[in-house]
């Protein structure tokens, strides 16, 4: 699971990076990118996840909201 950079006016390095260690595991492995899940993203940067191959994405807060925190004294 990596999560995506600040800056969504890019495609995020991070998301790249996972991307090359999972077609470089599975080749070392000898099995299909497919049957490899990739988690990557969440709420806010959900759609560069995808477009970046992840097959997971968190997307909580787009379901029920942000979180609220309860004050601390």
């Amino acid at each position: 699971m990596t999560i995506g950079m600040l800056d969504y006016s890019s495609t995020p390095e991070n998301f790249k990076a996972l991307t090359s260690c999972r077609k470089e595991v599975c080749d070392e492995l000898g099995i299909p990118e497919e049957q490899c899940e990739l988690s990557m993203g969440m709420s806010a940067d959900f759609e560069q996840a995808i477009e970046m191959g992840s097959t997971n994405v968190r997307v909580g807060s787009t379901i029920f909201g942000a979180r609220e925190y309860p004050k601390k004294n």
